[in-house]
């Protein structure tokens, strides 16, 4: 009889809690003033009808009068410096590996020493690593909510993201 009651109670959370709307956790956005000047960015905390808060330097909240435009997830530099970093890291250590050490002359890449890979492995792996960084700017999904100032389309902005999950 307990495990039936378990049972039963479980079914009956689970239909419950699918019904609990949540905010999306881990939302990155930019916020613009009306003149179009990046204000704030980072992740959002706090959603209220009259204000918007940043995980970010400044954690203080931003007005709705004062934003403008936002805009959600990383500008398309950040996809490129990202990629220049990881190509010229991962190819700074294959660089690494191949090259030779001073005393040794048992390696296929005898034509280089080790720190001469790594920085030819830098700077190829950092073009390498930047330019599929701006081809994936063309996959990003970004998404632009002009507030203008206005309660309501911060109100429509915040259902938006708690109705998307």
């Amino acid at each position: 009889m307990k495990t039936i009651f378990i049972a039963f109670a479980l079914i009956l959370g689970i239909s419950v809690y699918a019904q609990v709307k949540n905010e999306k956790k881990d939302v990155f956005v930019r916020v613009f003033d009306l003149q179009g000047k990046k204000i704030g960015k980072g992740k959002i905390l706090s959603i209220t009808d009259t204000s918007i808060e940043l995980k970010g330097k400044s954690e203080s909240p931003i007005s709705v009068a004062n934003i403008g435009l936002i805009k959600t997830k990383h500008s398309g530099g950040h996809n490129v410096l990202i990629g220049a970093a990881c190509g010229a890291t991962l190819f700074a250590i294959i660089g690494i590996a191949s090259g030779v050490s001073a005393d040794s002359d048992e390696s296929f890449f005898d034509w280089w020493t080790s720190e001469e890979g790594a920085a030819g492995g830098a700077l190829v792996g950092g073009a390498t690593g930047a330019a599929i960084g701006g081809l994936t700017i063309l996959l990003k999904k970004s998404n632009s909510y002009e507030i203008n100032g206005d309660e309501l389309k911060l109100k429509e902005f915040k259902e938006t993201l708690i109705g998307s999950n």
